[in-house]
């Protein structure tokens, strides 16, 4: 039973798809009208998300456009991330370089962010984008370290780790030396060496301050 059981989560390990956890926030209902929706998931907060909120919210004032909330919209690391729709329908990022995607990325400077609303409609007077680059001073700067995984990446180095630990297990429970630590039996030892870098593995992840901030933007 245990073999079994340790070659199936082996097997899921290896083949599941590398997904980037989209969370239930990012699938709000569509809404009339112009939607700007600013990542504010923990990869993005690291990347800038809150003062790109910020500064959308200021060079947006006065147009149609509705600004909001939330959360993971991918691809993370490449963030702050924005969602752009027009009664409901995603606009495409048609910005020089990046290649038509549903998903505006690196949203990390007053012009960036214009030319994100001009690509949903929105004309920014040159005078208000240059006002709003004058209070970020240039692009906004990710606190991202050399450890801050994205979560596409997290995901796979945790399924890399499972892996290593998974398979040496399996091997164990074939050999018929389950438990056995420098051939002394030790029980329920391998259980919890699989616990253990089941929850190491989830502290993985960016570990800036700039992602630990409650949501206390506008809805």
């Amino acid at each position: 039973m245990t073999t079994r059981l340790l070659i199936l989560l082996t097997l899921h390990v290896l083949t599941g798809p590398l997904v980037t956890g989209l969370s239930a926030s990012s699938y709000l209902p569509p809404q009339k009208g112009l939607e700007v929706r600013v990542c504010q998931d923990r990869d993005c907060l690291t990347d800038g998300g809150k003062e790109a909120l910020s500064m959308i919210q200021e060079l947006s004032q006065g147009s149609q456009a509705k600004v909001t909330t939330c959360g993971c919209i991918g691809p993370c690391g490449n963030g702050p991330n924005v969602n752009v729709l027009q009664d409901g329908i995603r606009v495409k990022d048609s910005r020089p370089g990046q290649s038509n995607y549903y998903v505006f990325r690196n949203i990390n400077s007053a012009e960036s962010a214009a030319a994100m609303l001009e690509a949903a409609g929105v004309a920014v007077p040159e005078r208000k984008v240059q006002s709003v680059a004058s209070k970020v001073g240039g692009e906004i700067e990710s606190t991202r370290e050399f450890w801050d995984f994205d979560r596409t990446t997290r995901i796979a180095l945790q399924r890399l780790i499972y892996a290593a630990t998974l398979l040496p297990l399996v091997d164990a429970s074939q050999q018929g030396t389950w438990d056995q630590i420098n051939g002394v039996v030790v029980p329920n030892s391998y259980y919890a060496f699989g616990a253990a870098v089941f929850v190491a593995s989830q502290f993985m992840g960016t570990s800036s301050q700039a992602n630990a901030v409650t949501d206390d933007s506008e809805d």
